[in-house]
């Protein structure tokens, strides 16, 4: 989330989107027996794909 802070500011979105990439991340972890590198993976998309398209 701290790597986010530049973007966050500069879209009036970017928390909502940062906080639904955080929530993706955090269900993918849960969901998919805790594999650290595709929760973060897909979270990432997640918030590239919204900031980027909406």
């Amino acid at each position: 989330m701290t790597a986010l802070h530049g973007t966050i500011t500069t879209d009036d979105h970017g928390i909502g989107y940062a906080l639904l990439a955080v929530a993706t991340t955090i269900g993918v972890h849960l969901a998919f027996g805790r594999r650290t590198i595709l929760s973060v993976g897909i979270g990432t998309a997640v918030d590239v794909v919204l900031l980027n398209t909406l």
